[in-house]
């Protein structure tokens, strides 16, 4: 005898009977009995009662149980912002990452949770993807609500490193009449050290928590956007690289013009140089990872060129951990020259990822 949810049934081989819940297969079905519970029976145990007047425990039962079944799961890693509509100083409207460390107390030891956060009118659509050696590596795509973030996990701050520079695209949806929004491709540019430093983490009203926030998109600069946006090439890219290259050469300028190294100086004799691609170049989708190291080192190159001519003391190049191949490169670089010593800068402020060059000629 076959059964379907809702039949009344009785048992055959004793006492009672209940309403069918769910059948398992043509040999096992779940039954609600008048206690309120739902037990496994086997089918050939079961007779169907047909319109016969069930028990009012076991109809209430029943119907409790198919409301639970009904009920939609809820994504637990998916919550709800802390909308203060009134506070001035609330972030714009965008999609940020947060990096909420773990010990509030303390933010800066112990490990760091990610959260990607829709804090905009508009349903979310998006991808994140990683930069391994100038490869991408697709990481977590998803839905996120309006108004909500989305737990990504917990890493430990030697992981940083992969979130650093790494590329989010994001697509927009509101129902009913609306002007659409562009869809959106970029880095989320951070420097890493940054995780190292206190002030790095404020008080966030949208997560009520002390986090790092690092800006995705923001909805207002998307809104002046065309719908249609034209992508940079890799030969724009190149491009820049030899007008980088040709300022190198040129002797001609006049005295008073301001130095490219002027901001990266962190004092009158000392520079601090990022040399992570997110921070030379806007977009490095269509470069391979050998062009990626090229630019790097052309960079460092020119800046280590620069520091020589304009008698810095010392100047700080961050260059990452990833494989090793771009420290590898400039250590060998270094070996070569005169007048300088180099050796690791200070773990406590840039981590292992940084290289801290002295040209003791000109102090």
């Amino acid at each position: 005898m076959k059964f379907k949810p809702g039949d009344r049934v009785s048992f055959l081989n004793e006492k009672g009977g209940g309403i069918v819940t769910k059948v398992i297969d043509e040999n096992l079905v779940h039954v609600t009995i008048e206690d309120g519970f739902e037990i496994p029976v086997i089918a050939t145990n079961l007779i169907k009662t047909g319109t016969a007047e069930m028990n009012e425990n076991i109809q209430k039962a029943y119907q409790r149980i198919q409301a639970q079944q009904q009920e939609p799961e809820e994504d637990e890693d998916i919550l709800p912002l802390y909308i203060s509509h009134n506070d001035p100083d609330q972030r714009p409207d965008g999609v940020y990452l947060g990096i909420v460390p773990e010990m509030q107390e303390n933010p800066l030891t112990g490990s760091l949770e990610l959260y990607l956060i829709n804090h905009t009118v508009f349903e979310v659509l998006f991808s994140l993807f990683q930069n391994h050696s100038g490869n991408w590596h697709g990481t977590e795509y998803g839905f996120i609500p309006r108004e909500s973030k989305m737990f990504l996990g917990t890493i430990g701050r030697s992981e940083i490193e992969k979130w650093a520079n790494s590329l989010l695209q994001t697509v927009f949806f509101v129902e009913g009449k609306t002007d659409p929004l562009p869809p959106f491709a970029g880095l989320l540019n951070f420097k890493p050290v940054k995780i190292y430093k206190e002030d790095s983490f404020q008080y966030e009203t949208l997560l009520r928590s002390k986090a790092f926030f690092v800006e995705g998109c923001k909805i207002d600069e998307l809104q002046q956007k065309p719908i249609f946006e034209e992508k940079f090439s890799k030969e724009s890219i190149m491009s820049l690289q030899e007008k980088m290259n040709i300022n190198q050469r040129s002797e001609s300028a006049p005295a008073a013009k301001p130095s490219f190294l002027d901001k990266h100086k962190i004092d009158d004799k000392i520079a601090e140089v990022d040399l992570h691609i997110g921070e030379l170049v806007d977009n490095f989708t269509n470069l391979d990872k050998n062009d990626l190291l090229n630019v790097q080192l052309d960079y460092f190159r020119k800046c280590l060129d620069q520091a020589e001519k304009e008698k810095l003391v010392k100047i700080i190049f961050i260059h990452g951990v990833g494989n090793g191949k771009l420290k590898t490169e400039i250590v060998r670089l270094l070996q070569n020259i005169r007048g300088i010593e180099f050796y690791d800068a200070p773990y406590a402020r840039y981590g292992m990822g940084a290289t801290e060059v002295h040209f003791y000629r000109n102090k």
